[in-house]
């Protein structure tokens, strides 16, 4: 009897810390509905349509001190006229949704990257992922497939 209530209990054990493990896995790694719908938006309003949903969502740190590529960056997608080296050090969330109207979106590399602070939207580009791709800022919509 104590063997039997012995292996239960192991087996209690395991599904609760794998209920643990997904649940922090969902937690971290999903996007939840009002940052996916300001993030819509804000591309929208650019004249810039996406999917409903983003490819990735990736967890990152800003450098604590910009380096050129990071500099240049700042100057193409900073929203608001701020500047990454605002958030040096800060902990960011990249989310990268599908380009749908883009010149280029049949191939399918055309990404909107949207980073995010404390919800608060910090920088935006249109990225074009295929080997001699280019960023470009988000407002800037010469490729737009109008």
């Amino acid at each position: 009897m104590k063997k039997q209530l012995k292996k239960y209990k192991y087996k209690i054990i395991f599904i609760l810390a794998a209920i643990i493990v997904i649940t922090v896995v969902f937690a971290l790694f999903s996007v939840d509905n009002i940052t996916n719908s300001k993030n819509i938006e804000y591309i929208s309003s650019f004249g810039w349509v996406t999917e409903t949903s983003p490819k990735d969502i990736s967890h990152l740190t800003i450098p604590e001190e910009l380096n050129a590529l990071y500099k240049t960056y700042s100057d193409t997608a900073s929203v608001d006229g701020s500047s990454l080296s605002e958030y040096c050090g800060k902990n960011v969330t990249r989310y990268s949704y599908r380009v749908l109207n883009h010149k280029l979106s049949s191939t399918g590399r055309i990404r909107a990257d949207v980073f995010v602070y404390k919800s608060q939207i910090i920088a935006a580009d249109i990225t074009d992922l295929s080997k001699n791709g280019k960023t470009i800022s988000i407002s800037d919509t010469t490729d737009l497939n109008k």
